[in-house]
């Protein structure tokens, strides 16, 4: 059913063409499109130069764009320097260091959106080419969808602790820029101790006197955003609210449980007790299909929260198993059997590639640990459920 529901985005996303396209949909969702900026070695640069290229959609060239190059030192100092394209689309940076201690990123801004490399560090004999393709872009967030929402909820002392996911996708063909100033997402009164999970991507996150602000873009393809906060949780009952401001296909909610307790989410199906070990929680879903009425608010009521301290409940196996689940429905066999196979076969390789990317990221200290650690634990634990799903499906 996950498979038809995709392609049913189709019809429910306008100036979408025909099912000739339903590939192009299910590798926007899971995230496998072209890159829009290459970066590579190039033995024809002189060493410590750096030439960039902007192209359009269509390949043809950009002149009199604007191009940055973000330089980051190893002791933390930051440093930037500009050009503009020619008419050849292209222009250079030179006499750049080509040490250990200096790593580069190009950004290429354009009408709101953003388009970086990965960070790289330059060869020692050799220079680096690097290729964007600029695409043009559009405030129109009809085929932008949020294919996956998850809000865990750990409870901690007189304290709940909210971790939310979005899973966002561009089925569209032009990069989409938020409003603005940003679009405000409001969190639950009482909110504290905001925290978000950095992206390499052009989306940011910040804090406000009321939730969060979204801003950046997000051009075809997938994102995924992540970010924390508490809420009080001094009685035996929460009620929190908050909007949803996408067009939602899938949520979970899912929530520390011992006896006694109870989870109610408005519109969703009855949550269920679950077991994983010596550990339970309660999990609560709905899932959209085109036609049906939006989602526009999250309301969760939980009773019977027992005092006197945190719940037996390790937030890391939670976070295991909410990928779990959603890959689960994802991937789960459907009659599509080869169309599934692909998709598995495409999400195996992508995610080698962003754990070996990720591993020279860190190796060139463009990332910190923190944040190596968090997202290459993801990564492998997705990778292992995606080859085991690969091995059952082969009976292997």
């Amino acid at each position: 059913m996950r498979i038809a529901v995709l392609i049913g985005l189709l019809v429910w996303a306008p100036s979408i063409a025909s099912a000739q396209q339903d590939q192009a949909v299910v590798n926007r969702v899971i995230g496998n499109v072209p890159d829009l900026v290459t970066s590579v070695v190039d033995a024809e640069l002189p060493q410590g130069t750096i030439e960039v290229e902007v192209v359009d959609a269509a390949g043809a060239v950009v002149p009199k764009q604007a191009v940055r190059l973000g330089i980051m030192e190893q002791s933390g100092g930051r440093d930037s320097k500009a050009c503009v394209t020619g008419d050849t689309g292209t222009c250079s940076f030179k006499d750049l260091l080509t040490d250990s201690k200096h790593s580069y990123r190009v950004n290429v801004p354009y009408d709101g959106a953003r388009y970086s490399s990965t960070p790289f560090r330059l060869d020692e004999a050799k220079g680096q080419r690097v290729r964007v393709v600029r695409l043009p872009t559009t405030t129109d967030n009809r085929r932008v969808f949020q294919v996956l929402g998850r809000t865990m909820i750990e409870f901690r002392d007189e304290r709940a602790h909210i971790q939310q996911e979005a899973r966002l996708t561009n089925l569209g063909d032009s990069t989409y820029v938020f409003p603005e100033g940003g679009m405000t997402i409001r969190l639950p009164d009482g909110f504290k101790a905001f925290d978000s999970m950095e992206v390499m991507t052009d989306q940011r996150l910040a804090v406000t006197d009321d939730g969060l602000e979204l801003s950046g873009s997000i051009p075809p393809g997938r994102v995924d955003l992540m970010w924390t906060y508490d809420i009080p949780a001094s009685g035996t009952s929460i009620l929190m609210e908050q909007p949803v401001p996408f067009a939602t296909m899938e949520y979970q909610v899912i929530s520390d449980y011992v006896d006694g307790m109870s989870m109610e989410v408005e519109g969703f199906q009855v949550a269920r007790v679950h077991e994983g070990g010596d550990r339970r929680f309660l999990v609560a879903g709905m899932m959209r299909r085109p036609g049906d009425a939006p989602v526009d608010r999250l309301r969760i009521h939980i009773r019977g929260i027992p005092g006197g301290g945190p719940l037996p409940y390790l937030a890391a196996a939670v976070a295991a198993i909410f990928v779990f689940l959603g890959i689960w429905l994802l991937f789960r066999p459907l009659d599509q059997t080869a169309i599934l196979a692909q998709v598995r076969d495409d999400r195996r390789a992508e995610l080698l590639d962003e754990i070996a990317s990720l591993e020279g990221q860190h190796r060139a200290e463009a990332i910190g640990p923190t944040f190596f650690e968090h997202r290459r634990r993801e990564l492998t634990d997705e990778l292992a459920i995606v080859l085991r799903m690969q091995s059952e499906a082969s009976g292997h």
